[in-house]
């Protein structure tokens, strides 16, 4: 049995002999919080083993197996300590004691275990911006432009805005208007430490006008094809591209430029491939690499130049791009469609000692090859399923090259699914004209009745050859005669859907090594789709009205592609399969929570802690790092390499600790 006196209250001006029990204490409920916190015991149901047998002072426990706080003095002060007591060999004994401090500090536990009311809460845009601004370093993108435009003085540097403006297109496409409430919304702001009202359109306008581009009024260099080299030749020494395979490929986008501006020469009318041939429009011939995906260089053109006399001019600048990075002519592989595959062309890149491979129109190929039997073509391996090539040398444009045939199960199933849509919706257009015809007071010309008759077979391939239609006169009225052509859909099915016929000059090449250097071909469709239909960056709406902004323009949107390639590629070693949508959807979906909470005291500062979005498990296997800022030292009591956290400022916290922001995510050093 123990004897124990109880003390309830004990100051630090209380004399030794004062003190009952001789400088030894015990408070058994006094301390059942703090006691609760650091050593996860409750001490209710430990003081419910205390049997009171006497009076205070001096009362008498019988202690079975407790938790009890003690105090001892030293130097006129108490210094508390949680004690658990217990039977050992029949006797009572201290088998677990932790100190917890002075009474000024159990003071300050017992107020932090007490959570306030956060009085404000705000949201910042973390994954996307985040995963962005990272890439942009670990890439060599950042340095590359703050070389090319150094900062200045003060306020934001020209590779600021063109950064911004890559962001920005990418996470919330829009005008420049918009880029400022943006920015302020986004873990950009407290990375970059600028503030919103240097990002005014404006601003945007004054420093892209500084910008040395080709045909401007400067007199300098193209300081964009400059900085397209720059690129390069960094990504090479990071070894982020190939030297095997450049796809190639050319598409044009509409702008919102007046008919009467007469200063942009760029924006001119053409065949829109999206349709808006009421709007002028721009072009774009686009390179990059066949493997990774990485942008290598681009060239904006006059919208009315076709895409058989761009590639001459686009030719010229790959030369001067391998030429200038000491990259063989001879070691790379130019990949491009058939728009391009013009004799002209083929005569330029024998000239430049370029390998290409290019898709060849069905009626340039040899009609031996092309119309063989599927069931003689070998088939490829299990890296392409589904797939059957054979090779041959032909002759083609007076020149002996290789003939590939490719067959694609799943290429031929996708044309067969758009081949019947089409033909069904056609078809019922054809059967409402016929009787739209045959009614009383039916005021169609001949002219205009063949017009939409050729308008809706040439809105498919292929409708021309599977619908019969005959338009006659009888008595003053038109009839309308239509039938499907059975023997043509079945000689479709047999020698032409999911045909593709290929040329090359690698006369060494093997059909599988052809039909997998073409697949490079689909990145530029698939980069050209996502800036137009806006799911990866969008490149409109596009409010420029020079040529130098357009220009400008395009730069900014191609890196932001190389930014999401690079991203995409080391989320696939973490990831594998990811396709660039789902990983901009999880991206998008890490937000940042900036909780302002009261002051501790009358006159101390509000209190913010920031922490991040419950994360699902694809987003925490997506590397959305947090990203550092090095563009200004730590500042006193701030850990280097950390993003703003300072002790007793900004902090995130996990399991009511405040931890350190860049340490609580994932690092792009493990999946580089």
């Amino acid at each position: 049995m123990l004897e124990l006196s109880v003390i309830s209250r004990v100051s630090p001006s209380t004399k030794n002999e004062d003190i009952p029990g001789k400088q030894f204490g015990v408070r058994i409920a006094g301390l059942k919080g703090v006691c609760q916190v650091l050593r996860g015991r409750n001490l209710s149901q430990s003081t419910s083993h205390v049997t009171r047998t006497g009076h205070l002072p001096g009362a008498r426990f019988i202690l079975n197996e407790m938790a009890l706080t003690i105090w001892f003095l030293k130097g006129n002060k108490l210094y508390y300590y949680v004690v658990e007591s217990a039977r050992v060999d029949g006797k009572p004994r201290i088998v677990q004691q932790t100190y917890l401090g002075t009474a000024d500090r159990l003071a300050d536990l017992l107020k932090e275990r007490t959570a306030p009311v956060p009085l404000s809460a705000t949201t910042r845009e973390f994954g996307l911006p985040g995963a962005l601004w990272l890439a942009a370093q670990h890439s060599g993108v950042w340095g590359v432009l703050k070389a090319m435009w150094p900062e200045p003085r003060s306020g934001p540097s020209i590779a600021h805005y063109l950064l911004l403006a890559v962001i920005h297109r990418i996470c919330q496409p829009g005008p420049k208007t918009e880029v400022a409430d943006w920015y302020r919304s986004s873990i950009l702001q407290p990375l970059w430490g600028l503030s919103a009202e240097r990002f005014r359109s404006q601003d945007f306008w004054d420093a892209f006008d500084e910008i040395h581009v080709e045909a401007d009024q400067h007199g300098g260099g193209d300081e964009l094809e400059q900085a397209q080299l720059r690129l390069l030749a960094v990504w090479k020494q990071k070894q982020l591209v190939s030297r095997r395979l450049l796809a190639y490929d050319t598409t044009n986008f509409y702008t919102w430029t007046a008919s009467t501006n007469s200063r942009n020469r760029l924006a001119q009318r053409g065949h829109n491939k999206q349709g808006r041939h009421n709007l002028r429009q721009v072009g774009l011939s686009y390179v990059l690499d066949g493997e990774n995906g990485i942008s290598l260089c681009h060239h904006v053109y006059a919208g009315n130049v076709a895409d058989v006399e761009e590639l001459p001019k686009a030719l010229e600048r790959i030369v001067k791009m391998l030429d200038h990075n000491q990259i063989e002519r001879s070691s790379v592989t130019l990949v491009f469609d058939k728009g391009t595959a013009a004799l002209d062309n083929t005569l330029l890149l024998k000239e430049a000692g370029v390998g290409w491979i290019s898709a060849l129109p069905w009626n340039q190929a040899p009609p031996e090859l092309r119309d063989r039997d599927i069931e003689k073509v070998p088939l490829c391996s299990s890296d392409q399923p589904g797939v059957h090539a054979v090779a041959e040398r032909a002759l083609v444009h007076g020149q002996e090259y290789l003939c590939v045939l490719k067959y694609s199960a799943s290429f031929a199933s996708e044309q067969l699914h758009s081949v019947t849509t089409s033909l069904a919706n056609v078809l019922q257009s054809l059967r409402r004209l016929s009787m739209d015809l045959a009614k009383p007071g039916c005021r169609l010309k001949e002219a205009a009745i063949r017009n939409k008759i050729r308008r809706w077979l040439l809105s498919s391939q292929f409708l021309e050859d599977l619908i019969q239609w005959n338009l006659d006169s009888e008595n003053g009225r038109w009839r309308l005669q239509f039938d499907f052509n059975h023997a043509a859909f079945q000689k479709l099915l047999n020698h032409r859907l999911g045909r593709t016929l290929l040329l090359t000059n690698r006369m060494d090449w093997t059909a599988e090594l052809v039909v997998a250097g073409y697949s490079g071909q689909q990145h530029v469709e698939q980069v050209f789709r996502g800036l137009k239909d806006g799911d990866w960056l969008g490149w409109g709406p596009m409010y420029h009205w020079t040529d130098s902004k357009i220009r400008v323009h395009a730069f900014y949107c191609m890196l932001g592609i190389s930014l999401l390639q690079y991203i995409h590629k080391q989320s696939q070693s973490a990831w594998p399969g990811l396709t660039m949508e789902q990983m901009l959807a999880e991206l998008r979906q890490i937000q940042q929570f900036v909780l302002l909470y009261p002051p501790q005291g009358e006159k101390g500062p509000r209190r913010a802690t920031v922490v991040r979005s419950k994360q699902t498990f694809p987003q925490q296997q997506t590397p959305a790092s947090c990203p550092q800022s090095d563009s200004r030292r730590p500042r006193r009591n701030e850990s280097a390499g950390c993003c703003g956290y300072r002790p007793g400022g900004w902090h995130s916290t996990r399991g009511g600790r405040p931890i350190c922001p860049a340490r609580s995510f994932q690092s792009w050093d493990r999946l580089s």
